[in-house]
């Protein structure tokens, strides 16, 4: 066999080079070891924090949102378990997203146009749960968990809903909507404005009502808690709490929910038996401006918009003429008509025009000065009334004797003595959406573009009729700020803070706005008129109510809009009243307005919504409603 190795030249081996290897191998060997213990031991904590870092995170807490109580420790609005589908969106297999969908729309009654909206507009972490369905039924709850393995990329999570409460504790949220308002999903714009504060992107935030105007309250301070999330971001579990959340606080309203439910069955009858289609009442204590009752109709069930409302049902909300998600006692603006003829009164006499005992002639139409001839404006009585002085005039509500109290007033004047009580300005109640009205005077009529107020423009305003505008609230308010002396209160809609078993902790204290800078002589003559207007009959048969007080107050008859067939103005109805213990007093602690939208019928329907409440409110065995068609007793027909 030949020998491989055969040819084959040694070349001589380099002892040098060989040494060269071996200080590089060494020195290399140095370095890495070097590295590796400043890795493990040098840096080894810092690292080991970092990969920690790298699969936690810190994330929010949510605080139970604060409880509402009614005033007397009744809950209108509480916290109540409740299931919401979830949708993570790495989860949810493209191809199968429709069926997926599809499947939890018909199990949760939600439409899949609301489902797929609500998905798409989530702008977050492929890996965070989008809320897509709250409030889901139980039953609905556990098929879906039953149906998990053909559902991915849905979770469902038990989660506290909103839900609102009437004065029995039912769950009907008709009752007080206007004045709770409710919870719904925070939007674009919202946490746009909202996330340096906190708020994140599948929070719940006050939508309307006392929830909004009181959402920092109820909000609470959230907590934090350390999660561990696996390398494609989903959370695996909670390492621990690093800060607990601090509960909302909890709320008592000023409104007495059987006053409310009162006010509402008054308001409800007469705008039936009138076919009103818009209607409010009011009720307040004069002597700290606390709200009692406040209803305005149509209402709507703020529980639809706790679990998120679809977009087909809000549309029909917004459709509707009648505006049920307005409050329209404190969010619409209307001619006051005579309950205005308070503010001319005293302008007039404040303003030198007259005293309370100087007599002046009233007219079936009054020439109004400097126009043609024949140009006059009507009195609501053709015939006149002959002379009258203040208490007179406005106890029979005469139209031409305010019109000459507002022309020798003057606009400006008049328009201030407004501002005084309250009129052209929001009071401030905590509620969202309330407007501030609008009063003829010198710069309004700038606004239009023209140099001054007509003298017929200033006549009529002086019957709260034309331009002027107010809120029902408004209303109230200056009557109340008469009825105590002359207090203009801020309205109070929350009473104060409670423990969790309702009981009041903390009460907020009455606010004056102002006191009336008026004569207490000039209020004492509107306050004497005012019960006048009770007793000769003005208001018809409501004298005759067995009333714990000398009851004082005023009607008003607003015209508005175009001429209806039969040729006459479509007309707005008012009752605003007071209970004081005596004509004249300051005492009282009840008054109440009574407004109904174009209540084109012979008699007030609003006067007749208070006579009921006040039978209601003091359990009176009277019934002495008139049928405001024909002036009949209801009890009668």
């Amino acid at each position: 066999m030949a020998d491989l190795n055969d040819g084959r030249l040694d070349l001589r081996r380099s002892r040098a080079r060989f040494v060269a290897f071996g200080v590089v191998a060494a020195l290399l060997f140095v370095v890495l070891s070097g590295r590796l213990f400043q890795l493990q031991v040098v840096s080894g904590e810092d690292y080991a924090r970092r990969a920690a870092a790298d699969r936690t995170a810190e994330v929010a807490l949510p605080a139970p949102r604060g409880l509402i109580f009614d005033r007397d420790g009744r809950p209108v609005a509480v916290n109540t378990p409740s299931w919401t589908v979830h949708v993570r969106p790495a989860d949810l297999p493209p191809t199968d997203r429709r069926r997926i969908l599809g499947r939890v729309a018909t199990l949760t009654g939600t439409p899949l146009a609301t489902v797929r909206d609500r998905l798409e507009a989530f702008q977050g972490s492929p890996f965070d749960l989008v809320p897509v369905v709250r409030g889901v039924e139980r039953d609905a709850a556990l098929i879906i968990g039953e149906e998990a393995a053909s559902l991915p990329g849905i979770v469902v999570q038990v989660e506290p809903i909103r839900r609102y409460l009437d004065d029995t504790g039912a769950a009907a949220g008709q009752l007080l909507s206007h004045v709770v308002g409710y919870t719904g999903p925070i939007d674009r714009d919202e946490l746009m404005t909202l996330a340096d504060d906190g708020y994140l992107r599948n929070d719940v935030i006050g939508k309307a009502g006392v929830e909004a105007s009181f959402e920092t309250e109820l909000r609470g301070t959230y907590g934090t808690q350390l999660v561990e999330r696996d390398a494609s971001g989903r959370e695996v579990r909670v390492i621990r709490t690093l800060e607990e959340p601090i509960a909302g606080r909890n709320l008592m309203l000023t409104i007495d929910a059987d006053t409310q439910r009162l006010a509402t069955q008054a308001l409800t009858w007469g705008m039936e038996v009138a076919g009103v289609s818009q209607g409010v009442t009011i009720v307040m204590n004069p002597q700290t401006g606390e709200i009692l009752a406040m209803v305005s109709l149509p209402s709507y069930d703020n529980n639809d918009f706790a679990g998120g409302i679809s977009a087909e049902d809000f549309a029909v909300y917004l459709a509707d003429p009648n505006r049920p998600l307005r409050n329209h006692a404190i969010s619409d603006i209307y001619p006051p008509g005579s309950t205005y003829k308070l503010v001319t009164g005293i302008a007039a006499m404040e303003e030198g025009v007259t005293t309370a005992e100087r007599q002046w002639p009233t007219y079936g139409c009054y020439q109004i000065p400097g126009a043609p001839a024949g140009e006059c404006l009507y009195d609501w009585n053709r015939q006149g009334f002959g002379p009258l002085d203040m208490v007179d005039a406005f106890a029979k509500s005469s139209d031409t004797f305010f019109y000459q109290m507002a022309i020798q007033t003057g606009i400006d004047p008049l328009a201030e003595w407004a501002y005084e009580l309250g009129f052209g300005a929001r009071s401030g109640i905590r509620l969202p959406g309330e407007e501030p009205g609008i009063i003829a005077s010198t710069e309004w009529a700038r606004q239009q573009g023209r140099s001054g107020v007509f003298t017929g423009e200033l006549a009529q305003a002086g019957i709260g009729q034309n331009v002027i505008a107010v809120t029902p609230l408004q209303v109230l308010n200056a009557y109340a700020a008469v009825a105590n002396g002359g207090n203009l209160m801020r309205p109070m809609i929350v009473r104060g803070e409670t423990d969790a078993n309702g009981e009041l902790v903390e009460a907020y204290e009455p606010e004056v706005i102002h006191t009336i800078d008026a004569d207490p002589a000039t209020l004492r003559t509107m306050r004497i008129g005012a019960r006048e207007v009770i007793t000769t009959g003005h208001a018809y048969n409501i004298r005759d109510l067995d009333l714990p007080g000398a009851l004082s107050g005023k009607t008003g008859t607003a015209e508005f809009g175009e001429l209806t067939p039969g040729g006459i103005l479509p007309f707005h109805s008012w009752f605003v009243a007071y209970l004081p213990s005596e004509a004249g007093a300051t005492d009282a602690e009840l008054a109440v307005v009574s407004f109904n939208y174009s209540a084109v019928v012979p008699g007030n329907v609003s006067a007749e919504v208070v006579k009921y409440f006040l039978q209601l409110y003091y359990d009176l065995d009277q019934d002495l409603r008139l049928d405001p068609n024909d002036f009949s007793l209801v009890t009668a027909n």
